[in-house]
């Protein structure tokens, strides 16, 4: 019972300054718009591979790049690729990374 209430009070106080965090009005540059987002839990781990938390997708979809993305339109624009192929027979596709890509790799001990 105790230990419920510590988290309970640990949330409240997380939740309170991440809105307070958001709702500060900031001393940008003329101009400069800030994007803040309280999400609803925190994530289990930033493997997205390995969730199934919605938390950690939301999260990790915001810091993650794929090989292409959508615009407004729903068309397949360049992100990580800078240009793509598809074989006659539709069975290879051939990616041109970005130059100033950057790439982590992790050992995961799952």
């Amino acid at each position: 019972m105790k230990t419920r209430k510590v988290l309970a009070l640990a949330g409240v106080t997380l939740l309170a300054a991440g809105i307070l965090a958001a709702c500060s009005g900031g001393s940008g540059a003329k101009g400069e718009q800030t994007f803040a987002f309280t999400y609803e839990t925190d994530p289990d781990n930033l493997n997205y591979l390995t969730t199934g938390k919605a938390a950690t997708a939301d999260i990790t979809s915001n810091v993650i790049d794929g090989l292409l993305e959508n615009d407004k339109y729903g068309n397949l624009i360049p992100s990580m690729a800078e240009d793509w192929s598809v074989s006659k027979d539709g069975l290879t596709y051939t990616y041109k990374i970005r130059q100033d890509a950057k790439w982590f790799t992790s050992v995961c001990s799952c």
